[in-house]
């Protein structure tokens, strides 16, 4: 894959007309804007209506008619979000091109234009902004692993990647339990939520039969236990159906053919992982008669073994980057950050900028999500872009 660096963007494509590098589609800036538009905004909700799908089957329980309105108001106004992103890149290049600058340079043609369209988070509401810059972080420290990789400075492996996601479980946990007692909870998006720690104080007991007074939960453990573990299989496994089955829905018999074993794998993490940490906490409730939200670092830390059922990179860098959130959160709430400083949005638009430049610059580096997430809110205009600027680089002889 040719890899667009500074020296070869610039010796091939500064000269470049908007049109043979911006919107090759068409030739006026006008056109290229209006049908960037109408792209996005059937992108765009094509790609949402997919994500809150999942979200809503990853919240495990129905949904009443006032959920389902508040999801569907969400989701009308994420769709805004995502086309106003998508079709303002052509729309700034052209303006950049036009009032301030003679060429395209390497910053300023994608990294620029793509930080400030970053400010379309304020479509969302705040909660769901603090989550949408806890994903595009985490992107970001996969992006710059997947560059170490490519340098040959880091080496991955399944291994790694679960050691990783062992340690960072058993942080991110721990800071759960601790942010579960705070008046104003981090929003977090996440597998599900350990319970608040018990206050109650039993005996020790063996075994796991029956409920120990101290154990944070309701009915026997051993039920507690199967139950979280039967219900995360199950939604692992529906997301890897309705990430097979929803692009191929037009042809039934195509989708059904293309399951397979595989799919099982997240569900096997997902029901792995709770059970393992439910089990975990239980037994040192037991134990020791009395609950703690130090008993989260041993349960996350074994409980993060299970990602060795469905590896996966971006999901072992996850419990770190919400750490970092709940931390974030917490100096929020003490006043070492000040609360006007729009700090969420400021990290988001840094976030974007770096991840949709690394889409036209660095693909290979560039984070699976990140590509398929401007494909799809796109319809394919982002492929058309880089494509552009892909040819100008070797008709000059660069790239790698």
């Amino acid at each position: 894959m040719v890899e667009a660096s500074k020296f070869w963007f610039e010796k091939s494509c500064s000269d470049s007309d908007c049109h043979t590098l911006i919107h090759p589609w068409t030739r006026t800036c006008s056109n290229a804007t209006s049908s960037m538009l109408l792209s996005c905004i059937k992108g765009s909700y094509k790609f949402y209506a997919m994500v809150y799908i999942i979200q809503i089957l990853m919240r495990g329980k129905k949904l009443t008619k006032e959920d389902v309105l508040e999801q569907f108001k969400l989701y009308l106004k994420s769709g805004i979000f995502g086309l106003t992103v998508g079709s303002s890149f052509v729309t700034l290049n052209c303006i950049f091109r036009k009032l301030f600058f003679s060429q395209f340079t390497y910053y300023t043609t994608v990294l620029l234009p793509c930080t400030l369209s970053g400010a379309a988070v304020y479509f969302e509401p705040p909660y769901r902004r603090v989550m949408v810059a806890n994903l595009f972080v985490n992107l970001v420290f996969e992006y710059w692993i997947r560059t170490l990789e490519m340098k040959g400075w880091l080496r991955r492996s399944a291994s790694r990647e679960t050691l990783i996601f062992m340690l960072g479980s058993s942080l991110f946990f721990y800071l759960m339990r601790l942010d579960r007692d705070n008046k104003k909870r981090t929003p977090l998006f996440w597998f599900f939520t350990p319970p608040r720690v018990s206050k109650e104080v039993g005996e020790p007991m063996d075994g796991i039969k029956g409920r120990s007074d101290a154990c944070p939960h309701k009915g026997p453990c051993v039920n507690y236990i199967l139950k979280g573990a039967a219900q995360l299989f199950g939604v692992g496994c529906a997301m890897s159906m309705v990430r097979t089955i929803i692009p191929r829905i037009l042809t039934p018999t195509k989708a059904l053919k293309s399951l397979k074993l595989s799919n099982f794998k997240l569900g096997v993490f997902f029901g792995g992982y709770i059970g393992i940490y439910r089990l975990i906490v239980c037994l040192l409730c037991r134990s020791t008669g009395r609950d703690s939200a130090l008993h989260a670092v041993p349960a996350g830390f074994l409980a993060g073994a299970a990602l060795r059922a469905s590896p996966s990179l971006p999901i072992a860098l996850a419990p770190l980057t919400s750490s970092l959130q709940i931390l974030g959160s917490w100096g929020y709430q003490k006043g070492l950050i000040p609360e006007q400083w729009p700090l969420v949005e400021l990290v988001y638009c840094i976030c974007q900028g770096i991840l949709f430049h690394a889409r036209v610059m660095h693909e290979d580096a560039c984070p699976r999500y990140i590509i398929n997430l401007m494909h799809t809110v796109t319809s394919n205009k982002a492929d058309e872009i880089q494509g552009a600027f892909i040819q100008k680089i070797l008709a000059h002889g660069g790239g790698m």
